[in-house]
């Protein structure tokens, strides 16, 4: 958690934004679920509207690709609890479409392969499908393949985390039937997490869960989908 209240204390005020930048690149290369936080509507405890300031501050942090922000006061003891959330919603949406709008004037990078993990197998399988995931228009790339959706069924959560790291422009869809990893996913950036029984025969996960998106409208018939797991992997071979 990137608390910048606390942070403030400890460096000097002018450090802090490329100290914050900092620690969030550095969490993300290392898998890490990283949290902005402190005084991001700080004016909502009081007002019902923000500062120009905030909402500014609100937008680095979303182009920063942080996991999460998170209010404190605004919500804890603030008089406009809902409204500040909206605000914080509405903002970080907008400069998201904002930010993939304009990335495509530059090259996308995937984070490398980090040698921290001891899973390198599944980080390479995860990279390659995310870049099947990026919009060709804003991905130098010669797979031009466009996915609509990557589904990853997970037991531990881990393949889950790492697709998120990369960023891909399409929804990712996480199936997991423990309620712990569950509640942790829901907090990766760009994870949409499902809690459902499932079992060893792929196919017939495959046709539960389209059935299941379908029904919500979250896909439709035609659409590319890239499936990747690691519930099998216990399996000898």
């Amino acid at each position: 958690m990137v608390a910048r209240g606390d942070l403030g204390a400890q460096i000097p005020l002018e450090q802090v934004p490329s100290e914050q930048h900092r620690i969030v690149q550095i969490c993300r290369q290392l898998n890490k679920p990283v949290i902005v936080a402190s005084q991001l509507l700080e004016s909502m405890i009081e007002y019902p509207t923000p500062t120009r300031a905030e909402v500014a501050d609100i937008s680095e942090a979303v182009r920063q690709q942080s996991d999460a922000l998170m209010l404190s006061g605004e919500s804890a003891m603030g008089q406009y609890p809902d409204k500040a959330l909206t605000v914080l919603r509405n903002v970080s949406l907008r400069i998201e479409k904002w930010w993939r709008e304009e990335k495509h004037n530059e090259a996308t990078e995937l984070p490398g392969i980090a040698l921290s993990f001891s899973d390198s197998i599944s980080e390479e399988i995860c990279n390659s499908a995310a870049k099947m995931g990026i919009n060709p228009r804003f991905y130098n790339a010669t797979n031009n393949l466009r996915v609509d959706a990557i589904f990853v069924y997970t037991k531990t959560g881990h393949m889950a985390s790492l697709l998120s790291r990369c960023r891909p422009d399409c929804p990712i869809f996480a199936f997991t039937n423990m309620m712990s990893i569950h509640r942790r996913l829901n907090m990766q950036w760009g994870l949409i997490p499902f809690r459902l029984s499932y079992s060893d025969d792929m196919e017939s996960n495959l046709n539960k869960t389209f059935s299941l998106l379908k029904a919500r409208g979250m896909i439709k018939s035609g659409d590319v989908v890239i499936a990747v797991s690691d519930i099998l992997q216990s399996i000898q071979l």
